[in-house]
């Protein structure tokens, strides 16, 4: 037997029996499977591989999927049977192990498993990597400004009178104010010894500034409420952000949109902003449920409410072939979205918030230049924003932008 063939035979030991405790958790490294070929399924796996096998088959996976999850959960069973659940650190880490994440998916193959409870969910950690990471950056200034830090993200996390403020946010404040934190730092003990606001704002322009000012602003509104500093130097302060007027596209990149695709679920959303002038949120938001055939209406969720989208007769034949094409490619599927792909169909979350907008870049085009386009032809023919805010369920302070940019002689300037 030469090193090769010693290096790929299988390694397939008894199972763990089942009732044996665990003395103490550890991890176990699967980095020896790498060389080694696949074990021989004992009757006990191989039933559950030809119900994986049936299931993936069901759900429409392709066949590299099925076969890169099928390798793993071949590993996982024969070396750990199939009477106690399966650790989903244990899953990934053969999938790595094994060469085969690129192709195993996670979630569809927990989603077999989880259905019959055989899948021990991986804990969530108590803290969060943008947690720790917001942590970490105050506690590199001075104790004092890092104590007062800290008090302001207590405030945010712990308001009495609305939501906690999400820990990403915290951390974009934190990005904002960087400069200005990094130079108080050395010049003062205490936040409050600043008083040059202004003076840090003006050093960066456009956006940048506004960001600045916004988070200057809620550091120190909450400092004064928590009575850690005795005036707000921020008061008084404004930076206007100038917001550029909406653009359109060139004609010749509206003709024959349809005719670039031939996938249903994509002419469909190409007709929803085209015509109707759906944002990708909206899109990715949609459900079954949200779909009126029998008066050819569409729900769509706006942050101010329910807008009634009214399908003209092409849109409407779009939605029946998507509809016809999704119940025959994925008739098992439990997802309540109107839009489902080959990865959301194994649970009942929407599409990513960058799915559309990346599969309109493949075909040339932009989600927000089509959708901007709509609203500033309708915007040209009617100089209405009430009209606008009717048809496309967008805001009023929306709509006047839009009238304005198309009829730009008949104000000067946009009203906030």
């Amino acid at each position: 037997m030469n090193a090769e063939t010693h290096r790929r035979q299988s390694i397939a030991p008894d199972p763990v029996p089942h009732g044996q405790q665990e003395l103490f958790p550890a991890e176990r490294k699967w980095s020896a499977l790498r060389r080694a070929a696949p074990p021989e399924p004992r009757p006990e796996a191989g039933r559950l591989l030809t119900a994986f096998d049936a299931h993936a088959r069901a759900h429409a996976w392709t066949d590299g999927a099925r076969e890169a999850a099928a390798h793993v959960l071949r590993i996982a069973a024969t070396w750990l049977g199939t009477s106690v659940p399966f650790a989903d650190s244990d899953l990934r880490a053969i999938s790595a192990a094994t060469g085969r994440g690129s192709q195993c998916r996670p979630l569809a193959l927990n989603a077999f498993l989880a259905e019959r409870g055989l899948l021990l969910p991986q804990p969530r950690p108590a803290t969060s990597s943008t947690e720790v990471f917001v942590k970490q950056v105050i506690d590199g200034y001075p104790p004092r400004i890092a104590d007062e830090l800290d008090s302001w993200v207590r405030r945010l996390r712990s308001h009495p009178d609305r939501p906690p403020t999400d820990w990403r946010a915290l951390r974009r404040y934190l990005f904002y104010v960087k400069g200005p934190l990094g130079d108080w730092a050395h010049r003062y003990q205490t936040l409050r010894q600043v008083t040059d606001i202004r003076s840090a704002v003006t050093a960066v322009k456009g956006d940048r500034a506004h960001e600045r000012a916004v988070a200057l602003r809620s550091i120190f509104r909450a400092l004064k409420r928590a009575k850690l500093i005795f005036t707000d130097p921020t008061r008084g302060v404004r930076v206007t952000r100038s917001e550029p007027p909406p653009t359109t596209l060139p004609p010749d990149r509206l003709a024959g949109l349809l005719d670039i695709t031939d996938r249903p679920a994509i002419r469909f959303a190409l007709a929803l902003v085209t015509v109707h002038a759906l944002n990708g949120t909206g899109l990715a938001r949609l459900t079954l449920g949200d779909v009126i055939s029998a008066r050819a209406q569409l729900l769509v969720r706006r942050p101010h409410g329910r807008h009634t989208v009214h399908l003209d007769e092409v849109t409407l034949q779009l939605l029946h072939t998507w509809l016809r094409y999704r119940h025959r490619r994925w008739p098992r599927t439990v997802n309540p979205h109107l839009f489902v792909t080959r990865q959301t169909v194994i649970h009942t979350g929407p599409a990513s918030a960058n799915y559309f907008p990346a599969t309109f870049q493949r075909l040339g085009l932009t989600l927000n230049g089509l959708r901007t386009d709509r609203v500033r032809d309708e915007a040209r023919d009617t100089a209405d924003p009430v009209h606008l805010v009717r048809v496309f369920g967008i805001s009023i302070s929306t709509a006047m932008k839009y009238v304005h940019t198309a009829h730009p002689h008949r104000a000067s300037i946009i009203p906030r």
